[in-house]
């Protein structure tokens, strides 16, 4: 079997263990002594016989050698960006807000017998008119001013409102017509509250109501009315006099707001405040606009100064889980409450004018009714503590700046025996080397990837393509899966021809650099996205269809004689009958050897014996027949006397030279037979 070796003619490099059947030479002129048959699969096989699965054949037979090593580089995703594993957030200290205490009524009745008692102005003689029916005499009261005493406010016993308005009715229950003026007047803190109340000419049965707007007023529980002045024209008609008729005003304090006070709290929700916290990533640059969580919890808790109980509730209308908003109830009395947020979703960018890192949060607080009186204060503290901890992200939505991976120095090896043995001038036509990128990192990428090999006498060459830089695949959204692309490295764009004539020996050398985000423009619309489990590797390929350039390729292959005649032997002539049907011209040597100490006895002449097959436009191939003698002179023949065994070495080329190509298909075939001419020294 024919083997491509290493270009001495170190016996060790010889595999003896491949022999044609031993030949006994008979006394005769002419003898076969040798042959061979060797076809381009089993050449290949053998050259390459640690790694045979290297080599292929395409339908029609043409032989490749393909190489693939998956992962040859693959990037940790999670390396790529650094995530907070927790973050503190607090409200800072709140105002408690004001409270508000409900409609406040409070009434007094005023009868005719209250109001004839009044001095000035004639008073009503009840002992003479009470129970007729007459005309109501006319009458008139100014001053001075005469109190009513009101009951007792129960709501408070005083409060500072922000807002709110009092709403006096008076209802005249009198048979006359009646005008009146007076105040309501604050007993705690000595003065009249708002401006004088003025009714004019209230018919009988009519009911007229004046309002006030209460911002700002202090007001106690302790109040009365006075009345300054009261009149009424009389009937001109007779009318019923009875003592208990009256004049009723209805004091109501509507929509107030409370911002101190001593009071009783009923059952209501207080506004509470809203803001904006924000995320702090370790990188620098990255702009997240949403993320999902794979693990975490919030811990929420609440300091309160006030003497109200209650709860806070929570909203977080930008983290959702399920698409539902986030809420908590937080205890106001310090216990803390905690929030799983495992497949929480984050959105970062609902801040107009910050689109990014930040997350919206409201609350309001429930209030819970006294038992009593409570000092209620608005401007108490409310402040709200959250603590993200345990934070493991699954996927980020976000513009993450400008980011590299470092593809550090590493090697791969073809595993192709036939490289490291070839010598002499070689070339693939037509190979191809492939780097396969599997991506789901959803950044705009460009890679520039060196690759080096050096043959066994050291020489090194750089591989290079036009153009050098490559732009990295990229799936279109985060479901999309991982996004696949290659590299091609082939004739038309790169120097692989000469790469792999080098030939490459041993480990061929790799590093690189994948850039990021270099120049597109990352907007929420248009974001980079990264998902934890993302997938970025390199495979690499190789497909060498094995269409040649070479130049004194170098083979050599052994083969056994024996006989007990040679010694009679004066003179030889070996021919070389051939069948070559490999488009290659092949030149000859013999070389004589003892197989068992491995000893070389000399050579023969070197001889070109095969003239390459000719290959048809549509791939026949039609071998080529030649029958080459050469003699053996004395010397020689001193030397095949010592030897046992026959080395075929011989030097391939393609044809024209080395300058055409050859194809090479499995089932084309080498044939060689060799017949020795002798002379018998009788």
């Amino acid at each position: 079997m024919l083997l491509f070796l290493v270009n001495s003619c170190n016996l060790d490099s010889l595999d003896f263990s491949k022999l044609s059947d031993e030949v006994n030479l008979n006394p005769e002129f002419v003898a076969p002594i040798a042959k061979a048959n060797i076809s381009v699969w089993d050449l290949l096989q053998s050259v390459n016989k640690d790694n045979k699965d290297l080599i292929t054949k395409d339908p029609n037979g043409l032989v490749k050698i393909m190489y693939k090593q998956n992962d040859l580089f693959k990037y940790n995703v999670s390396d790529l960006l650094s995530f907070p594993v927790q973050q503190s957030f607090t409200s800072g200290n709140k105002p408690l807000g004001e409270i508000q205490p409900g409609t406040v009524s409070v009434a007094r009745i005023i009868t005719l017998e209250d109001l004839s008692g009044l001095s000035g102005g004639g008073p009503i003689d009840l002992g003479i008119f009470q129970g007729m029916t007459v005309p109501f005499p006319p009458y008139s009261f100014n001053g001075p001013s005469f109190s009513y005493k009101i009951d007792q406010i129960t709501d408070f016993t005083t409060v500072t409102l922000t807002k709110g308005s009092l709403e006096i009715i008076l209802e005249n229950k009198l048979k006359i017509p009646v005008s009146l003026k007076g105040s309501l007047y604050d007993l705690v803190y000595n003065r009249k509250i708002k401006d004088d109340i003025v009714y004019n000419n209230i018919a009988p049965n009519a009911i007229s109501k004046l309002t006030f707007d209460m911002a700002g007023v202090q007001l106690s529980n302790n109040i009365e009315f006075r009345l300054a002045s009261f009149s009424t024209p009389g009937s001109m008609t007779p009318v019923y006099i009875d003592k208990v008729d009256y004049i009723k005003l209805n004091a109501d304090l509507k929509n107030a707001s409370v911002s101190k006070g001593n009071l009783k709290v009923n059952t209501q929700t207080v506004a509470g405040n809203s803001g904006i916290e924000s995320f702090v990533f370790p990188e620098p640059d990255l702009k997240a606009y949403a993320a999902v969580l794979k693990k975490g919890t919030m811990t929420v808790k609440v300091n309160n100064s006030s003497k109200v109980n209650g709860s806070l509730n929570l909203n977080l209308p930008e983290i959702k889980k399920n698409g539902i908003p986030i809420t908590s109830s937080v205890p106001l009395n310090g216990s803390s409450v905690t929030i799983d947020l495992a497949g929480a979703n984050l959105n970062f960018a609902s801040d107009p004018l910050v689109s990014y890192n930040r997350v919206p949060y409201s609350y309001n607080i429930q209030v819970n009714s006294s038992t009593g009186y409570v000092d209620y204060v608005s401007t108490d503290i409310i402040k709200v503590d959250m603590t993200l901890a345990g934070l493991e992200f699954k996927s980020v939505h976000g513009d993450f700046g400008k980011q590299s991976i470092q593809i550090d120095p590493g090697t791969f090896d073809l595993n192709m025996d036939m490289l490291d043995k070839i010598d002499g001038n070689f070339k693939l036509s037509n190979p191809k080397l492939e780097l396969i990128f599997h991506n789901s990192i959803g950044m705009p990428a460009s890679l520039a990837f060196d690759l080096k090999a050096s043959n066994k006498s050291g020489q090194q060459l750089v591989l290079t393509r036009t153009p050098s830089s490559f732009d990295i695949p990229v799936p279109a959204n985060i479901n999309a899966g991982i996004a696949t692309g290659s590299l091609v490295f082939d004739k038309l764009n790169s120097n692989i021809v000469n790469f792999m004539a080098l030939p490459p020996a041993g480990q061929i050398t790799y590093s690189g650099k994948a850039d990021f985000n270099k120049n597109n423009v990352v907007t929420p619309q248009n974001p980079n996205f990264l998902d934890m489990d993302a997938i970025f590797a390199i495979d690499v390929a190789m497909e060498l269809p094995v269409e040649l350039q070479v130049n004194n390729l170098i083979f050599k292959d052994t083969t056994s004689i024996s006989g007990e005649d040679f010694n009679d032997i004066e003179n030889a002539e070996l021919i070389i009958n051939a069948k070559n049907g490999i488009p290659l011209d092949v030149e000859i040597q013999l070389f004589f050897v003892d197989t068992i100490s491995k000893s070389q006895y000399g050579s023969s002449k070197k001889l070109k014996i095969l003239t390459a097959a000719q290959v048809s436009s549509t791939g026949v191939i039609t071998p080529t027949i030649t029958s080459q003698p050469f003699g053996l002179d004395a010397n020689e023949m001193k030397n095949l006397r010592k030897a046992n065994g026959i080395v075929f070495s011989g030097t391939i080329s393609s044809p024209s030279g080395g300058t055409g190509v050859a194809s090479l298909y499995s089932d084309s075939m080498l044939e060689l037979n060799l017949v020795m001419k002798s002379k018998i020294n009788l």
